[in-house]
């Protein structure tokens, strides 16, 4: 068992909200197809998007699904495509308008961060590294330290980060 399968097992998912099914009891799946993915179509979030999340809302299941992307970011199996994807979705959850379950996502970001210094200092790749940098500057308690982060691994992030 993986941080992603230990993290997706404390969730009586079939309890949780989706906007499109009974229940969110597929996410896991989804989930876990995504993180066994290598192109862009394996790692569509199907499950996801319009599921439990959709641009500007998302439904109180986000605050697992942080969870679980953060537990997967945290192990060295994902591929480049499902990193990208994880730190995606990460994004959209921490700026939904939905300020309360955007805060809460913001605080599981928080306790995986320095899963997200290590994305952006990798080199793997720049796609990724930017949206862990946006992560890192919404989630950062320390602007110091991002700053820092800049300068050091400029190199590393897109020439555009806007």
């Amino acid at each position: 068992m993986g941080t992603m399968e230990m993290e997706l097992s404390l969730y009586d998912w079939a309890r949780l909200p989706c906007r499109r099914c009974k229940s969110a009891e597929h996410v896991p799946e989804d989930l876990l197809r995504m993180a066994g993915g290598h192109t862009r179509e394996e790692t569509e979030p199907r499950g996801i998007e319009g599921h439990v999340f959709q641009e500007t809302w998302g439904t109180e299941t986000v605050v697992p699904v942080a969870r679980v992307l953060m537990a997967g970011l945290a192990g060295h199996s994902l591929s480049v495509e499902a990193r990208h994807r994880f730190l995606d979705l990460l994004w959209g959850f921490v700026v939904l308008d939905d300020d309360h379950l955007a805060e809460a996502c913001k605080d599981v970001v928080r306790s995986g961060i320095w899963s997200l210094y290590e994305e952006v200092l990798s080199g793997r790749d720049k796609g990724s590294a930017r949206f862990a940098y946006w992560l890192l500057e919404e989630v950062e308690t320390a602007p110091a330290r991002v700053q820092r982060l800049l300068q050091v691994a400029r190199d590393l992030l897109p020439e555009n980060l806007d």
